[in-house]
C-alpha cells in the first residue's frame, strides 16, 4: 500500500515537471515584429576614418529587424515653419540588395552627409550623401543662403519601435537668425522649426 502511496507522488511530480517544462518553452506570442536604432559615433571605431570625407552636418546609426522583413523607405522631408511642406527624395527597401538579398543578418548601418557648396554658377547649394552599406545615394537640394545657423537632431540612446507607423530619425534644421536651438525628433519639437530637412522612416504594408 505504501509503495504505491510513492509511485503515485513520483508520477504526479513527474506529470508536473513536464507541464512546466512546456510551458517554458512554449514561444512567446506577445513578441511583434520590432526595429531598432542604435546611434554611431563617427568619432569612434571603423567609421573615424570616414570624418575627414563627411560634412559639416553628418551623424549615423544602425538599424536592425526582427520579425517579418519590413519593406522600409528613407524619405528625406522639407519643412517650413514647424510643417512638411515638400519631399526631397527617398531610399526604398533599406533592408536588402538590388538582388534581393537580406544585408548583414537583418542590420544595416545608416551615415547621413549635409553640406552646402557653392556651383560655378556662384549659388549655394545643399549636397545630401547617404550610405547604406550597399551602395551611396547623393542629393542636390536649392538652399537658401539666408539661412545660417544649422544643427542637428538624432538619437543619442537606443530606439525600439514598430514597423506600423513612420519614425523621424535625424534632421537638420537652419534658423536665418544664426541661432540653432536644442531639440529632439518628436513632434512638438519639430513644429517650432524655421527650416528643416527630416528624414523619416516609413514602412509598407
Amino acid at each position: 500500500m505504501r509503495l504505491r502511496y510513492y509511485i503515485m507522488i513520483f508520477l504526479f511530480v513527474l506529470t508536473g515537471c513536464s507541464a512546466d517544462s512546456a510551458e517554458a518553452i512554449k514561444p512567446d506570442q506577445s513578441i511583434t515584429d520590432r526595429i531598432t536604432l542604435t546611434p554611431v559615433d563617427l568619432a569612434q571605431g571603423e567609421t573615424a576614418k570616414l570624418r575627414p570625407f563627411l560634412g559639416t552636418m553628418s551623424g549615423a546609426f544602425k538599424l536592425k529587424y526582427e520579425g517579418e522583413k519590413p519593406s522600409a523607405t528613407l524619405h528625406m522631408d522639407i519643412w517650413e515653419n514647424g510643417s512638411k511642406v515638400d519631399s526631397a527624395g527617398a531610399i526604398g527597401d533599406l533592408f536588402f540588395s538590388p538582388e534581393g538579398q537580406v544585408i548583414n543578418n537583418n542590420e544595416i548601418e545608416v551615415i547621413i552627409s549635409i553640406d552646402t557648396v557653392r556651383t560655378e554658377e556662384d549659388k549655394e547649394v545643399c549636397i545630401v550623401k547617404i550610405s547604406t552599406g550597399s551602395g551611396l545615394a547623393t542629393f542636390t537640394l536649392p538652399w537658401n543662403s539666408e539661412l545660417k545657423g544649422r544643427g542637428l537632431f538624432q538619437n543619442t540612446e537606443t530606439l525600439t519601435f514598430t514597423p506600423d507607423h513612420p519614425v523621424h530619425i535625424f534632421a537638420m534644421n537652419a534658423t536665418s537668425t544664426n541661432q540653432v536651438f536644442a531639440g529632439d525628433l518628436s513632434e512638438e519639437s519639430l513644429s517650432k522649426t524655421e527650416w528643416a530637412l527630416v528624414f523619416t522612416l516609413r514602412f509598407d504594408e
